[in-house]
């Protein structure tokens, strides 16, 4: 099986699945029209509340929080293939943790979307926040894991570079925004973007890391004796 196909899934249908429920909200006349990239508009979670863009969000997403998880254990065993014996393995053990911890608060998230109560909307807080923030943390521990490796030698200097940038643009985002809502009042038209941009970055870390797994043609397969 040739794993960058599940990084790429990883990356490419949580945005596919997002702006379908979107666009299906639209049509049932559930939210307004607008640019979700752009000012005044709704939240990733707004598109999956109502019927029955509500049956669709949490359809698609769950599936896809699996499929994460399974990157996340892909991933760990990419890196110990291609690693130095002479380098620890914690850092890449820890890249698992994150990301696993991340794929159960994506799935706790979509469980809880559109559920009435407050014990539901801090568990909905807690899962979106972890499910970000793991996430973007474990590729930064992937960058740190990388750069002790000969990239060079395995084709995957301009690969690291790319993610490089991706995870300086998260670091960004997620500053402004937060420098912004402290100081600036009409940062609450513009928190959902801020939400858009940065799911559109994390999401390309799933893309570029798929990239590497294809250049150093990494497979699983299953046998039995």
């Amino acid at each position: 099986m040739k794993l960058y196909k599940l990084a790429y899934a990883c990356a490419i249908l949580p945005v596919v699945s997002v702006h379908i429920t979107l666009f299906t909200a639209y049509l049932f006349e559930n939210l307004h029209g607008c640019n979700p990239y752009w000012r005044q508009c709704h939240s990733i979670s707004a598109t999956g509340r109502q019927y029955p863009e509500f049956f669709i969000f949490k359809g698609l997403m769950i599936p896809i929080a699996v499929l994460m998880m399974g990157y996340w254990f892909a991933l760990h065993r990419w890196l110990g293939s291609i690693q130095a014996a002479s380098i620890s393995s914690i850092g890449h053990k820890w890249i698992l943790c994150l990301g696993a911890i991340a794929a159960l608060a994506m799935i706790v998230y979509t469980v809880t979307l559109g559920a009435i109560g407050e014990p539901y909307a801090l568990a909905r807080r807690i899962g979106v926040i972890l499910f970000f923030a793991f996430s973007a943390f474990a590729h930064l521990l992937l960058l740190r894991t990388l750069n002790q490796l000969p990239l060079l030698e395995l084709g995957l200097e301009a690969d690291y570079q790319l993610l490089f940038r991706l995870c300086i643009g998260l670091i960004v985002v997620g500053c402004v925004s937060a420098i912004l809502g402290f100081f600036w009042d009409l940062y609450q038209f513009w928190d959902n973007a801020f939400e858009w941009w940065f799911a559109l970055l994390l999401m390309g870390q799933f893309f570029v890391v798929g990239k590497m797994w294809r250049r150093t043609t990494f497979t699983l397969s299953f046998s039995t004796n």
